[in-house]
């Protein structure tokens, strides 16, 4: 939706204007903490289904027994909440780094420029630019998370055939991804009020 102007505005004001907003938004790491928040709340809604799905794997596997008769799921939303995952990571980490800008980065910012450190959705680059240290099975989720944000949550092919890889799910992810999720929030100090796991 686009903001509102004044009728009486010219085209020099207007962009003045929507630099400003631009900026003000792009140097708040509490903004960027706040549409975390609201990716991670959306995960959240979810992650019944997905449990679901995999009672029916596991069922259907004879790892467990059938506990109701009520059908699998249709869709398993597992790809869909890595994505949510990752872009909630990745507004974290782009929080914590747009507190931590240069003074020549907020001079581009300020002049209605993303700065190259806060573009792309690279999550392992970023949460280690944010300075956190990761164990092994950390960053083999960020990669299965990355590639998820890259095409499997969003398209059904790669945008080469290059990207037709083994893609290996541990199961259900949802646990892992919470308590990485609530370490990277004390690494980048979101303020605890703001979590929603």
């Amino acid at each position: 939706m686009e903001e509102p102007g004044r009728p009486d505005e010219t085209p020099e004001e207007r962009e003045r204007a929507q630099i400003a907003r631009f900026s003000q938004y792009v140097l708040s790491p509490e903004a960027w903490f706040r549409i975390a928040d609201e990716l991670e709340a959306a995960m959240k809604l979810l992650e019944p289904q997905i449990e679901r799905f995999w009672e029916g794997f596991r069922a259907d596997a004879g790892v467990v027994e059938k506990k109701d008769s009520e059908p699998p799921p249709k869709h398993s939303l597992i790809n869909v909440h890595m994505m949510l995952a990752g872009l909630a990571i990745e507004n974290l980490c782009k929080g914590h780094l747009a507190g931590r800008l240069t003074w020549k980065e907020r001079k581009k910012v300020k002049a209605g420029e993303l700065p190259k450190c806060l573009d792309g959705h690279k999550i392992l680059k970023l949460v280690r630019r944010a300075g956190m240290t990761l164990a092994e099975f950390e960053r083999d989720l960020l990669a299965r998370i990355t590639q998820v944000i890259s095409w499997r949550g969003r398209y059904p092919a790669p945008l080469s055939h290059d990207g037709i890889v083994p893609f290996p799910q541990w199961g259900n992810d949802i646990g892992r991804i919470k308590t990485f999720l609530q370490k990277l929030h004390a690494h980048v100090e979101a303020k605890e009020s703001s979590r929603v796991i």
